[in-house]
Parts: C-alpha cells; structure tokens; sequence
C-alpha cells in the first residue's frame, strides 16, 4: 500500500493512472467526517428508497472523505494470478478564490477513526486536494472574465514580506543576479506568490528550487515575455493542483471500468457530491448520474447476500456478511469453494506490509480487500458448474456475463427494500405489512415504550401518528406474526394490518372530499339542465 498525500501526488500520479488502465476492474472505499447529520437520519424499516438517499445526502453534503482506497487488480499476461495495486489517498479540500468548503466532522466517527489509528497529521497537512468538476467550471468561468480571481485570498503579510524584500534588493541588482526568498511549502500558494510577484515587477523572472525556496532573478522584460510563452499559463497550473485526486475520479469515470465496493452506497454518494457536482434532490437523478459516471458498478454486500446460502452449503463459514468476515472465510480455505482454476491474488510491491498484518478501516486495506472478495466471488458465480476436470482457464470477460443479473444493485441495510438498483426500477418491498397500532385506553402512547415492548419478537421500527395511533414496521414475516398473536386480546393496544384507505386521516378526508366534489357536480349538472317554466 502506498500512502498518498499532496508531498508525493504528483509524482505518484502516472503510475495510478496507468495501473488503472492497465486494470480489470478497480475497487475502492472511502472514510469519512461523520454518518449521521441530524438526529432523524438514522436508518429504518420504513424508509424507501427515496427516503434512504435524502439521509444519505444530507451526510455526504454536509461531511468530508479524509481517505480514499483505490486498488487497482491487473491480471497476469502468462499466469492465473492477479495483482492488486493498491493506494491509499488522505483528502483535504483546499480554499481558492470563491472555493472554501466547510469542514463537518461527528465526534463518534473521529473517535472511530482513532480507533483504527488514522493519521489526521496526514490529513491536515498532507491531504491531496480535490474540487468538483461542477466547481471547476464555475471557476475556470469566473477565471475568464477576472484572473487576479486566483490570488485574492493569499496572506496579505506574506505578500508585503516578499515585496518588501525584492524591493530592497531590485534597485542594485544587475541582469541575471538572483536572490533565494523564504520557503513555500504549499505548492498551490508558491504558484500564487509567484503570480503576484510578476504582475508586480515587470523585470523580474521567478521559480521555486528544489529546497522550497523562491528564486528570483533580474532580467528584462523581452526575455520575461519569452519565457512566459514557454510556461504553462500560471492560472491553469494552479486549477489542476485544485483540482487534485478528482483527475483520478476523471480518469476512471472515462475509461468507464467495473468498479467495486462493499456496501458502498453511500461511498457513491461522496464519490457524487465531491468530485462531480452537487447531490440532486431526487433518487433517480442521482441514479442517472452515477450510472452515466459509473456504468459498471458491483456491491460486493450485494452479491454476498445474493449467493450466501449457496456459498454455506458449500462449507464455507460465513458467520456475518461484514467485509472482514468474508473475507477471511474465502482467504482462509478458499478450497472449500469448491470451483476449479480459482485464480491467484498477490499484493503488489507498494501493498506488501497487507500480507503481514491487517488494517481494517484504513481505506486502501478496505478497498483491497473488497476487491479481493469480488474477485473470488465473481469466479464462483462463473464456475460453479464447470467440471472440475475443465481445462480452460476463465478470463475476466468471461465474468461479466455471469454478473449481469448483479451489476448496478446496491445493498442497504434496515429499509423497506434490500437493495437498489441504480440502473433501472427499484425491487418491491419484501418487508412485512406495517401494523397499525391504536391505544385501548387513556394514556398516550410512547415510541420508545412501544419499541422496547415489540423488539422481544423481532427488530421493530415505530412511527408516531398521533397520541393514540402508530405504525410498526417489522424486519420479518414471523416475527409480525409473533406480535400480532401475542398481543390479539391485549387490553391496552389494538393491532391491525394497516390499511391506507381505512387508517390513514389525509387519504380518508381526501376521498370523502372527492366525493362531496362529484356529488355536487353531478346535482349541478341533474338540476342545471332543466328547461325553465315560461
């Protein structure tokens, strides 16, 4: 694995390129600022897939990614084995001109991610930049009509210290002397800085030596202007240094390869709103966005519940379907998959210390390991019916036709579908029908009295109507069955299967109005169209 900040980017940058597009496919997982931004926006049984994306949205609006994994898994040209290039991106927006992104962050994630010894020092003073393709285009227009835009928002101080000092200097200087000036660790301010010190002295050339320092040097303006035909315009190179991993996030949604994660739903939703432009308000335009982005898109949490009974009965321990469960289950004895040529994966050289110890919830060792479970998972689905005695190895394409009844399908958890499908219709809920409950007596009725009391049978939500009414929405079919048995004769609640037209007050009034509508038309028109008496 190899640790990316702004200090090594841009050096690293054309290799992550080209293992992407030397890649099958690429898995990736985020971590991020915070997961719940308002109190409500906690996961329920009675959320729809509308509901569970304007949650989601409100955290992937309001919080940051602090680190990206990225593993790029290249088949071997001459062995049954594959490679997994691994990177792990610390991420920290940068303030230019208009651009100044706010920074959430919820305690309880902070504190997990110490938990798992995150490196913030990496973060803060290292975190390569990234900006929006959407604020890009805003920038680069406001750009256009005003250039000094860019170096706005530059310390005042620093500016008048380096002025101050050519302006000492200048006067006795001849052609071609030069003077070194304080160090500039940020690549981003030394390109400002020296925008500025331009502009502001017409026969001086400037550039920053190795050390961080700002070599200035005397020279006349013909020889200035030559030099600045041969540079890369300074407003430009500072646009892409803003706009930072979001060339890889480019990259990627061009050449248009599978890309995998673990129940990463909401991972899509950051990818989104912090390298594309901002979160719709409805479900099925983000869906439109991120499958014009993403067109190949794998879950492996999807594809774990999909084929898990199979997979158990096959001998393979699956005690949870978490990421590092499965993992360990097919890492430890992937013999018990039962398949034939089950291709090797090895740890590149940048990823090796992944091979000696485990870094669960460090972002690049999730994103191999998702990769990982893809990878043999993908086999599994393709192979479980070839003999074992058949010669020929399977390729990568040979997966995706298998795949197909799983691409685009995301799972979430806790909500009134298993998954959604983000190329197409979301499936029907599976979910039992919610239990209208009504209270017998005079006391109201209490949510969390009423969640404790029901969760004995099975994993509830409760949604109040009003004090004497709620809804109960329950995660399986015998457990609403349990309840409802254990509570027929109870005598201080009444439960029903909930019907729409009978125990909900909007849709009752609502048909009653449209009656008393159509009854009033059809008198107007019976008794408005007889002939007068003469």
């Amino acid at each position: 694995m190899t640790n990316v900040t702004r200090h090594n980017f841009e050096e690293l940058l054309p290799e992550i390129l080209r293992n992407i597009e030397r890649s099958d496919f690429i898995a990736i997982d985020t971590e991020f600022t915070g997961l719940h931004f308002q109190s409500d926006s906690h996961n329920s049984l009675f959320d729809t897939p509308q509901d569970r994306y304007s949650k989601l949205r409100q955290t992937a609006s309001q919080f940051t990614v602090c680190q990206l994994g990225l593993s790029a898994f290249i088949k071997s040209s001459s062995q049954n084995k594959y490679s997994a290039h691994t990177y792990n991106f610390y991420l920290f927006p940068k303030s230019c001109a208009t651009i100044d992104a706010r920074f959430s962050c919820q305690a309880s994630s902070i504190q997990f991610l110490c938990q798992y010894g995150f490196d913030f020092n990496k973060l803060f003073y290292g975190g390569v930049s990234y900006l929006s393709m959407e604020a890009e285009k805003e920038l680069r227009q406001q750009v256009e009509e005003q250039e000094s835009i860019l170096t706005s928002d530059v310390d005042d101080h620093l500016v008048t210290s380096f002025t101050s000092a050519i302006s000492d200097w200048l006067p006795g200087a001849k052609e071609g002397d030069q003077i070194s000036l304080a160090k500039i660790s940020d690549d981003m301010v030394s390109i400002q800085m020296q925008a500025l010190l331009r502009n502001c002295f017409p026969d001086i050339w400037t550039s920053q030596v190795d050390t961080g320092e700002i070599l200035i040097t005397k020279l006349n303006p013909e020889k200035k202007a030559a030099l600045l035909k041969e540079e890369r315009p300074w407003t430009e190179r500072l646009l892409v240094k803003l706009s930072g991993f979001t060339r890889v996030f480019r990259h990627i949604s061009e050449l248009k390869k599978p890309l995998i994660g673990h129940n990463f739903l909401t991972d899509l939703l950051f990818l989104h709103s912090k390298f594309y432009k901002t979160l719709p308000a409805k479900f099925q335009d983000f869906k439109r966005n991120i499958h014009d982005l993403l067109p190949h898109l794998y879950d492996t949490k999807f594809l774990i519940m999909e084929i898990r009974r199979e997979l158990e009965e096959a001998g393979l321990s699956l005690t949870s379907t978490s990421l590092a469960n499965v993992y360990h289950a097919m890492h430890t004895d992937p013999s018990k998959l039962g398949v034939p040529h089950l291709p090797e994966i090895e740890l590149a050289d940048n990823c090796a210390r992944y091979g000696k110890e485990e870094f669960f919830h460090e972002a690049g060792f999730d994103a191999y390991l998702a990769g990982y479970v893809f990878l043999r998972m993908a086999h599994y689905i393709t192979a479980k019916d070839t003999s074992i005695m058949h010669p020929k190895l399977l390729t990568f394409r040979k997966y995706i036709p298998a795949l197909a009844p799983h691409e685009n399908k995301s799972n979430i958890i806790r909500a009134s579908v298993p998954y959604v499908n983000l190329a197409g219709e979301d499936p029907a809920s599976r979910r039992p029908k919610l239990l209208y409950v009504t209270s017998r007596g005079p006391s109201p009725l209490q949510a969390k009295e009423l969640a404790a009391m029901f969760n004995t049978y099975t994993s509830v939500d409760v949604k109040m109507i009003d004090r004497r009414h709620a809804l109960l929405a329950t995660s399986t079919w015998g457990g609403s069955k349990d309840i409802m048995r254990a509570f027929k004769n109870d005598r201080t609640i009444h439960l029903a299967n909930y019907n729409v037209f009978q125990h909900s007050k909007p849709v009752r009034y609502g048909l009653w109005g449209a009656i008393a509508v159509m009854g009033a038309v059809c008198l107007w028109t019976f008794f408005g169209d007889q002939p007068k008496k003469t």
